[in-house]
């Protein structure tokens, strides 16, 4: 029986380990393993063999876009080197994983170019898996788009959470967040994340996570509450719905918040954190309370749910129409709003800069309310001709113009 060399996150001569800190702060430290000369920090045994399942991309599924049974990925049995130490193990099969399909496994494809390297596995005291990868991840071979990520966060949560170790897993990119461009890896996901959602809910909580709102959706004989953080500067922040308590008169959600310390170590991208829990249609009104880092967290008024959004400043966003579009001569603007008082003014203009029209419509101004303005492009204008709709609030400090969004539209 062989001995080998337990991983212990060495990688071009740098020895570093991984902690994670509440609030999912994730900091590198250096561990003390002088180990080189020796070969290895400790040995650990081979007790055998062990079959194990290895989820690949599921080509029908991803050529297609029609989610199977286990989403955009599908298994394989493999048969790897089993090991008493269960990190070591997990390591094992990642990197098996990452290496790709073999020549008779049809029907399957890499989830990843087979550069990339396990780097350690660590299981803290919450079960979760902390996966360390390397560079190589996002090297020239990567693809990107939002489905190639999809398919890596399928892949490794359900090959991972086959073992009963791990019932979480979070994976980080040289001990950073994993961040592929569409999606960031900040917290640890756990199996009930790769339920495949209807896409018209994919896609509303997709253009949700924009702003930061707290929403109650019923669709399909399923309630979905969606909470947002909108956009943030960096990783380190997190939302959670914590608690979903019925009471006599409503339906109680309760959203965490959670916002990096100064010195925390975070990654330095632009992230959009949500949490959403799926459960059977209430009967109640559902009700909102924020709790931890924000006090405050916004509904929507006059909206069951939030559509698309075509454009916007931080506290107006515009519903309808987009930029660009073709307008008849009487057509509508819709907008929600977050500003103070909840007034926006707006203003219309033609392609020389002559005003059409102005005034303010109200909506909520403490919660994101919905406003429609109806527009009619005066009869000198000319069908073709640009327009220009100019939204924007007034600041209660100084009366300057603020929340400024400018719609360039075409006169049908």
């Amino acid at each position: 029986m062989q001995a080998v060399c337990r991983l212990v996150m060495v990688r071009e001569g740098v020895i570093s380990g991984v902690k994670k800190y509440p609030g999912l702060a994730i900091v590198l430290a250096l561990t003390a393993m002088v180990a080189l000369a020796a070969g290895c920090a400790e040995e650990e045994e081979e007790i055998g063999t062990e079959k194990v399942l290895l989820f690949f991309g599921d080509t029908e599924a991803i050529e297609t876009g029609e989610p199977g049974r286990f989403g955009y990925v599908t298994p394989v049995e493999r048969e790897v080197t089993a090991y008493e130490d269960r990190e070591m193990l997990i390591a094992e099969v990642l990197e098996a994983l990452f290496e790709g399909p073999v020549p008779d496994e049809e029907g399957v494809s890499a989830v990843v170019h087979d550069d990339v390297r396990v780097i350690s596995v660590e299981i803290d005291e919450d079960n979760v898996a902390v996966v360390n990868i390397s560079e190589e991840m996002f090297g020239e071979e990567w693809p990107g788009g939002s489905l190639t990520g999809e398919v890596f966060v399928q892949s490794v949560l359900r090959t991972v959470t086959q073992f009963p170790e791990a019932e979480r897993v979070l994976v980080l990119v040289e001990g950073e967040y994993w961040n592929d461009g569409h999606r960031i890896w900040n917290e640890p996901l756990e199996p009930a994340r790769l339920q495949v959602l209807p896409d018209e809910i994919a896609e509303w909580i997709d253009y949700s996570r924009q702003i930061m709102l707290a929403q109650a959706r019923e669709y399909e004989d399923t309630l979905y509450l969606l909470a947002t953080f909108g956009e943030r500067p960096t990783g380190g922040y997190g939302v959670e719905i914590t608690n979903v308590a019925e009471e006599a008169e409503q339906l109680t959600v309760t959203v965490k918040f959670t916002e990096p310390d100064p010195d925390d170590v975070v990654i330095q991208a632009l992230t959009y954190p949500y949490d959403l829990k799926i459960i059977e249609p209430a009967v109640l009104p559902v009700w909102f309370e924020a709790e931890g880092d924000r006090e405050h967290l916004p509904v929507l008024e006059g909206l069951d749910w939030l559509p698309p959004l075509k454009a916007g400043d931080e506290d107006i966003r515009v519903l309808s129409p987009a930029p660009g579009a073709a307008v008849a001569r009487q057509f509508e603007v819709e907008v929600i709003e977050l500003v103070f008082e909840g007034t926006v003014q707006y203003r219309m203009t033609d392609s020389e800069g002559s005003e059409l029209a102005e005034g303010f419509r109200t909506g909520h101004g403490f919660h994101w309310g919905y406003i429609r303005i109806d527009l009619a492009v005066p009869e000198a204008v000319e069908s073709g001709e640009e327009i220009t709709v100019e939204l924007y609030s007034i600041s209660p400090r100084d009366g300057s113009v603020v929340n400024l969004v400018e719609l360039d539209l075409v006169l049908e």
